[in-house]
């Protein structure tokens, strides 16, 4: 029985996969992948490309035609999380909860306590007295463009937006919502992340799911069957990027990166 070596290559970014010959015949693929500086090359009997649309459309070098037409429909938005560093959360248990959702009112749309393990010699549970980290969440495209150019809109004025201007508006939006409830801002909230996310979610179109004009769905173009040697598996493929379409939507990794074998 032949032994299989199996790598993980830190730091890599895969620029290219290629087959070998033609992908009816090939027995190997190509992988090129770059760390720092250098490029280095590998073979695989197989490659399953759980990355995300964006990046696979051209990283695949031989994707037939109809596969990079699918690729096309796929239109992603941006999205802005903040975490935030709260001394306490007295204004949410006041308001008698731990999360909330708002439509219409300064940056982001909810806001929710995380809920972590808890490891060691800590406390079990938490008190409003407790200092806290909430989420919060600001879906960016602007909505008088079509799919593809909303996305790519908001994905322009989020990178161009300084982290400072941003910072400043999350922390702001807050006293508006909460102050009755005796939030402060200034004197609460101890930090703010901000984690700028360019691709964050898929956005279907009409016929994403079941195809128009006679055509198959273009997520059923890359799921029904590989190509060649190489597979796609990505949450794209399912049309909404969480747990719930894992198992019934056909999706496989949520994540950017490359499988091979």
């Amino acid at each position: 029985m032949r032994k299989t070596r199996r790598k993980i290559r830190l730091g890599a970014t895969v620029i290219s996969v290629q087959h070998d010959t033609s992908p009816e015949k090939s027995e190997s693929v190509s992988i090129v992948y770059a760390v720092g500086e250098k490029l280095f090359r590998v073979r695989a009997r197989s490659v399953v490309m759980a990355g995300g649309s964006w990046t696979a459309m051209h990283i695949i070098r031989d994707l037939p035609q109809a596969h990079r037409e699918a690729y096309a429909q796929f239109f992603r938005s941006p999205c802005l999380m903040a975490n935030v560093a709260l001394r306490n959360w007295r204004f949410l248990a006041k308001l008698g909860m731990t999360g909330c959702r708002w439509f219409g009112s300064g940056v982001g749309n909810y806001l929710e306590l995380r809920r972590l393990a808890t490891v060691g010699d800590v406390p079990k549970t938490i008190s409003p007295d407790s200092p806290v980290v909430a989420d919060s969440e600001s879906s960016l495209f602007v909505s008088r463009f079509e799919c593809g150019g909303a996305g790519q809109r908001g994905r322009g004025e989020m990178l161009a937006t300084s982290f400072r201007i941003m910072s400043d508006a999350s922390g702001s939006s807050s006293p508006t919502l909460f102050s009755e409830a005796g939030f402060d801002a200034s004197r609460d909230i101890a930090g703010i992340v901000l984690n700028r996310w360019g691709h964050a979610y898929l956005s279907p179109q009409p016929g994403f799911f079941f195809g128009t004009n006679g055509k198959p769905a273009p997520r059923d173009i890359l799921r029904a069957e590989p190509f060649g040697r190489i597979a796609f598996a990505n949450t794209d493929l399912a049309g909404a990027m969480d747990h719930r379409f894992f198992y019934f939507g056909g999706a496989s990794a949520p994540c950017s990166s490359c499988w091979i074998r």
